[in-house]
Formats: C-alpha cells, sequence, structure tokens
C-alpha cells in the first residue's frame, strides 16, 4: 500500500494557488483529481499525490517557491493533536522527539531525526518513497512548517545556523534567504536545519503541561494501540481511530479517510482475513481498556472517545467483548494508571 499524507497537509491549498494567480480546479484535474479528494480533512491521500499537487500548482501559477509560499500561509493548528504535543513540549529536543514518533500517524513518506556532534545539533527531514524524482515543493513546504513550528515555541525571531535542502539549487534563492534568514544550501542528502547544539535543550515558555500531557497520551494510544500487522490493516485501524472521535466509525467514512471504495476495502480486509465490523469491534475493545484503566475519565467520557452516542450502548458492547460491564473491569483492574505509564492490552 502506498504511503499516506493527512488530508490536513492540504487546508488552505486551493486559496494558496487562487492567490498566486493559478486555477484550483485546473491543477487538481490534471491529476486525475477534483475538490472531493480534499473535503474531508480527517482523511487521507497518498503522499505521492500531494508531492504532485504542490509541483504541479507551482507550474500552473508560474511561482517556483509556491510550496515556501503555501507553508508560510499554513496554518499549524490544522494538523492537530500532534500540533499540540509538540508546542507544549518542555524543550525543543522532546518536541522534536515526538515529532520522530508520531509523525507517521499523519505523513508515512516522511522521517524526522536528530544528531549531534561537539557544538552543533542536525534537525533532518527525509521524504521517502514519493515516486517523484525531485520534490522540490514538498522539500520547501515542510521544512517551513518546521521553521514556523519552532518559531511558535520560542519566538518569531529565531533561525537557524543553517538551512540544508535536499533537491538541487534552484535559479533565485530570495525567498529562502527571505523565509529562513539564514545561509541556505542546496544538494544535500537531508533537508537539515543546523543549529547551535545547546538549543536542544532550549525550554518552550508558554508550554501548557496539562494539555501536552492530554495530547500526548491520545496520540500514543493510536500509534500503541495498533498492532504490527499487514499495512491494510494498520491503516484501517488507524483510520477506525480517528473515526471515533466524529461518532460510529462506518465503512464509508474509514474508507474515505484511506482514499479507497468501500468496495474495495472490504476485498483488501478479506485478503487479510478480517471482516470490517469485527476490526472495529476489536479495535473499540482495546482503546476501551486502555481508557478504562484512567480512572481520571468518566465512563460517558469513555463512550464519548469511542464513538458511541450513549454509555448505555458502550456497556452492551464492552460486555459483549469481555463478559464484563466497564465498571466492574475497572473495579477489578487495580489502581490508577498515571499519566504517561502504558496499559497493557491482550
Amino acid at each position: 500500500m502506498r504511503p499516506m499524507i493527512s488530508v490536513a497537509a492540504t487546508t488552505g491549498l486551493l486559496e494558496t494557488i487562487t492567490t498566486t494567480g493559478g486555477n484550483p480546479d485546473q491543477v487538481l484535474s490534471a491529476l486525475g483529481l477534483n475538490r472531493a479528494v480534499l473535503a474531508n480533512p480527517e482523511g487521507f491521500i497518498p503522499c505521492s499525490t500531494f508531492a504532485r499537487l504542490l509541483e504541479e500548482a507551482a507550474r500552473a501559477t508560474g511561482d517556483p517557491c509556491f510550496g515556501l509560499h503555501f507553508g508560510e500561509r499554513f496554518n499549524l493548528k490544522n494538523i492537530g493533536p500532534l500540533t499540540y504535543v509538540v508546542l507544549n513540549s518542555p524543550t525543543i529536543a522532546v518536541a522534536d522527539q515526538h515529532v520522530a514518533r508520531y509523525l507517521r500517524l499523519y505523513n508515512q513518506a516522511a522521517e524526522v531525526f536528530f544528531t549531534v556532534d561537539e557544538r552543533r545539533a542536525y534537525l533532518q527531514y527525509v521524504l521517502q518513497n514519493l515516486d517523484i524524482d525531485v520534490p522540490r515543493q514538498e522539500n520547501e513546504y515542510s521544512m517551513v512548517i518546521r521553521l514556523n513550528t519552532i518559531r511558535m515555541m520560542v519566538g518569531s525571531q529565531w533561525a537557524p545556523l543553517e538551512v540544508r535542502f535536499a533537491h538541487p539549487a534552484p535559479e533565485q534563492t530570495s525567498e529562502h534567504l527571505r523565509i529562513f534568514r539564514a545561509p541556505v544550501l542546496f544538494g544535500y542528502a537531508t533537508n537539515t536545519f543546523v543549529i547551535d547544539r545547546d538549543f536542544l535543550e532550549r525550554q518552550v515558555p508558554a508550554a501548557d503541561e496539562r494539555l501536552y500531557e492530554i495530547m500526548r497520551r491520545y496520540l500514543e494510544q493510536i500509534l500503541e494501540e495498533m498492532p504490527p500487522e499487514h499495512e491494510v490493516l494498520a491503516s484501517v485501524r488507524r483510520a477506525v481511530a480517528e473515526s471515533m472521535r466524529e461518532g460510529h466509525p462506518s465503512i464509508t467514512r474509514v474508507a474515505k479517510k484511506i482514499a479507497m471504495s468501500p468496495r474495495t476495502l472490504q476485498r483488501q480486509l478479506k485478503e487479510q482475513g478480517m471482516d470490517f465490523k469485527q476490526l472495529v469491534a476489536d479495535t473499540r475493545r482495546r482503546f476501551a481498556l486502555s481508557y478504562l484503566g484512567n480512572r481520571s475519565q468518566t465512563l460517558t467520557e469513555i463512550a464519548f472517545l469511542l464513538g458511541y452516542s450513549e454509555v448505555s450502548a458502550f456497556n452492551r458492547a464492552f460486555k459483549r467483548w469481555t463478559g464484563s460491564t466497564p465498571l466492574a473491569y475497572r473495579d477489578q483492574a487495580g489502581p490508577t494508571v498515571a499519566p504517561g505509564e502504558s496499559v497493557e492490552v491482550c
């Protein structure tokens, strides 16, 4: 299965194309797409499609720096829980570690990591399996997103010591210099911010510890409740987990999130020996057991998080899964799980 990226990454893309003199429908049509593909911010599209969209937008608008400009306009909060975890992390190093851990929930083609030497640190960003030779626009879009994220954490005047891109140098780099306010180099193996090593330990002044813990636990549950399995099943489980926040995770809603038709989704699940209703129930059961381990969450809150409109529906489902009511299970489970601790799920 091709790596996917959240449709949230395209929020504002059509408006940016219009603002820079292009026709959004013509850009989409050139790739065999229409607006409906980008209509659901909770959905997913192939990463290669997103990369090609940015390249086509640059061509159609006559703006060779389209990726930079779209990145400038992008509202980081559109990304969702990951943004809140990162912006409220205690330090830059912890924030980057969270990006490295959770980014694949939103962009399966991206990898983030940092390395250090005696004086400097290198915040690196790699895009893989895009089926495009030179993803210049997505490289530049992504690096501006990372830049603006750090600036939101420590101040708008922050600049790296150096910026490195994993694509050849364009004819003009004035926009790169304006945006990054640092030397910009090209032709490297990875996209990289070079910074002082000490900056990794920089405190985030406005970090909200309570929000940080809530969002981190949410992402951790999504990540850790997804067992090692075939890519299709993992993608569907992730889409089911996202859909639970919106109500009942129907096959139509889940299929839309992973850019499949319901019929194709059913067929691929059948090939893996899995039924959709069975997968939804199993995913809900895993999350329910984890949520019940934290006594600070009420049964009403847990039912809502699992997509049930009433606690009674959650009670019936849980008794069907385990033979016990949620309250009885919680009473037998022992002490409260502290924030940040994991719950072992059968």
